[in-house]
């Protein structure tokens, strides 16, 4: 039985896509991770998305900004096919470039400055 193709609207309630989001938001603005933004913007396959997502995460494993294992499995079975990938790297873009709300700045802050002590 065929499964319903992924819709943004679906995938935006996506606990897993909001943590690798919030985690792509943390690396563009603390560590100025722009490869990471490129290599989801290229992502056209699942393989390619898979490599972009163990790139991203490679470079920013000492990030206070995680996502955990199971926003990883839970992604990763979201990417089946090129029509999904483009809807998910849409998603995870989208709340990356959104704008730190007053309470997440501030917990993201004490966790920067306690990395750096």
């Amino acid at each position: 039985m065929p499964r319903e193709p992924l819709t943004l609207a679906h995938v935006y309630t996506e606990p897993a896509v909001k943590a690798f989001g919030k985690a792509l938001r943390a690396a563009l603005t603390f560590d100025e991770d722009y490869a990471s933004l490129m290599d989801f913007e290229n992502a056209e396959t699942p393989e390619a998305f898979a490599e972009a997502v163990r790139r991203f995460l490679r470079r920013n494993h000492k990030s206070g900004v995680r996502p955990s294992a199971s926003d990883l499995e839970e992604l990763m079975q979201l990417a089946r096919d090129p029509k999904d990938v483009r809807v998910l790297r849409a998603a995870i873009i989208s709340y990356g470039l959104t704008r730190w709300d007053k309470k997440e700045d501030k917990a993201n802050s004490t966790e920067k400055g306690e990395e750096n002590a």
